[in-house]
């Protein structure tokens, strides 16, 4: 199968489990950095309650493809009104976060102004994503998502996807769209994650010592075509990380890393060895793990193939970018 790279076209042997695998860490890079971007500083659970409370009130907008492009660009945010509010209980039950910490934290928020109390719930208002800060972070976003779609596409690691069933005029740039659809993914995972792991710290620190164990990995190691630990790559190829590490790269209390990791400790997730923490070949080759990691796949397929529909991928074709 033909691959670009650069601008020169090698061909390799198509190896569906492994390029799963490169797939899976490629994407797991992009969504820890776009966190990170989201976060800004601010407490983990913070921006992800932001996140949530934000993709609830475009809801409407994200079922229907006129209005995502009606609201795709930064000068076309959704007016207040047609943001739908959502309750702190759906948000608890949503992100499998107990309500009174999702109560108190959103009080934070509100006397932060990031969000509003209206009828019927929270909303996070039109004032607060056209501000500076906003489009600060959702522009970082915005271009880390285009750098892992041209990551994976010239590395021929994205399925067939769907034609595009509108057509951005020249010039525009889609942030919004790209941002609603993003963070539907984010969320998506989120919920993947709490239902595979049953907490989402605990999985949030699980997904950041996975990735800082394979993010300095040649991309041509991938394992083999299996999910025995033998087909995955080699756990002496895996850099260990310090739990300081973790804790600063994904804004925690060093202790409340600490906690978290001896409960995957116990869990048999994860293990100690010289330089720090890693996730074991063992642990990635459990059968809920690897169902884990085959869902999220489906997660990122279901986005590109969203940005595809929406015209995105094709606007980011035309710029033609060097690989």
């Amino acid at each position: 199968m033909p691959v670009s790279v650069g601008h020169a076209v090698v061909t390799r042997t198509p190896s569906p489990i492994a390029d799963a695998r490169l797939t899976n860490r490629l994407a797991l890079a992009y969504l820890l950095d776009a966190i990170a971007v989201f976060r800004g500083g601010k407490h983990l659970l913070d921006a992800l309650l932001t996140s949530a409370i934000s993709q609830a009130n475009v809801a409407p907008i994200t079922r229907q493809a006129d209005l995502q492009v009606t609201y795709a660009t930064p000068e076309a945010p959704p007016p207040d009104e047609m943001r739908r509010p959502v309750s702190v209980n759906a948000l608890a039950t949503s992100l499998g976060l107990p309500f009174e910490t999702v109560r108190r934290r959103v009080r934070g928020l509100l006397a932060r102004g990031v969000c509003e109390t209206v009828d019927g719930g929270v909303i996070v208002p039109t004032r607060v994503v056209t501000s500076p800060d906003y489009y600060r972070y959702t522009f970082a976003g915005y271009e880390r998502l285009r750098a892992l779609y041209y990551q994976l596409r010239d590395l021929d690691l994205l399925p067939h996807l769907p034609p595009p069933s509108v057509e951005l005029s020249a010039g525009v740039v889609p942030l919004r769209t790209v941002a609603r659809v993003a963070n539907d993914y984010a969320l998506r995972v989120i919920d993947t994650t709490m239902r595979a792991l049953g907490d989402l710290l605990t999985g949030i620190i699980l997904m950041e010592v996975v990735r800082s164990n394979t993010e300095d990995m040649p991309r041509r190691e991938r394992g083999g075509e299996g999910d025995s630990p033998d087909d995955f790559v080699s756990d002496e190829l895996r850099r260990p990380v310090s739990i300081t590490g973790v804790a600063a790269r994904i804004g925690l209390p060093v202790e409340t890393v600490r906690r978290h990791a001896a409960e995957l400790f116990d869990r048999g997730l994860c293990v100690r060895v010289k330089g720090g923490l890693v996730v074991p070949s063992a642990a990635l080759a459990r059968p809920a793990m690897v169902a884990y990691s085959r869902e999220n796949l489906s997660n990122l397929q279901r986005m590109f193939a969203g940005l595809s529909q929406l015209g995105v991928l094709a606007a980011w074709d035309r710029l033609d970018p060097i690989a």
